[in-house]
């Protein structure tokens, strides 16, 4: 059985401080507040100390993101589990309602990982971006994949996508091991790209003060999605979900 000497417990705690100090700076004043002074001094240390953990403030914003994303991908993972494995329906909506809540309720995050990247992250966004591609993939990918192994919908055949789009979505496939026809990965890309759109107007409230509470579009963008995938007639709203 192999233990932890004391040495490499402490390093394990100070790196768990350092990244869970990043992630309050990014909550509470977003990722462009943070410094290696700032942390170095909430946790005690001298900046150069944080040295002996990670290389630079880039990389302690992408353990920092790969920690939100973690727990974010847990809360999703827990809505889906939480819903009737045959109402395919309901484990598509649940956790996409989850994420909005989510989105809503930690801005800054949601701003790091999903926003404009910021010189602050700087080579580390590509590794953010790809760590939550994938990790929100693990999420609602199984449930693309098992509504069209059940109740498959039309999507256009390989052979009638552009020759880009069908490269593109090939590598995705391959990558995160969606195994659905390129025409359904589409489907499943193109619903991801509607409710991140549709998300990132409420926080960022392009909206605002026009249209403050924007769940019934949230919603109705919700029932178009289903509409898409021949789930119409299994939509609910929250108030019906217990969502």
């Amino acid at each position: 059985m192999n233990t932890l000497t004391r040495r490499d417990r402490l390093r394990l705690q100070m790196s768990e401080d350092v990244r869970a100090v990043a992630r309050d700076i990014i909550a509470v004043r977003g990722v462009e507040a943070l410094s290696l002074a700032e942390i170095a001094r909430r946790v005690q240390v001298t900046p150069a100390a944080l040295y002996r953990h990670f290389e630079n403030l880039a990389d302690i914003v992408r353990h920092a993101a790969r920690d939100i994303v973690a727990d974010l991908a847990l809360e999703l993972q827990a809505a889906v589990d939480a819903q009737a494995e045959s109402d395919f329906a309901a484990r598509l909506i649940a956790p996409t309602r989850v994420f909005r809540h989510w989105a809503l309720a930690h801005r800054e995050e949601f701003n790091l990982l999903f926003g404009t990247p910021t010189a602050t992250a700087a080579d580390a966004q590509t590794d953010m971006s790809s760590d939550w591609v994938r990790r929100l993939s693990e999420v609602w990918g199984p449930v693309f994949v098992q509504l069209w192994n059940a109740r498959p919908y039309p999507v256009p055949a390989d052979d009638e996508l552009e020759p880009l789009l069908r490269q593109q979505m090939a590598a995705y496939r391959a990558a995160t091991g969606v195994e659905m026809p390129l025409g359904a990965v589409v489907v499943m890309l193109s619903s991801w790209r509607s409710i991140y759109g549709q998300v990132a107007l409420e926080v960022f409230a392009h909206f605002a003060p026009l249209i403050v509470d924007q769940e019934p579009m949230f919603e109705m963008l919700m029932r178009d999605l289903m509409d898409r995938m021949g789930l119409g007639a299994d939509y609910r709203p929250p108030t019906l979900a217990g969502a």
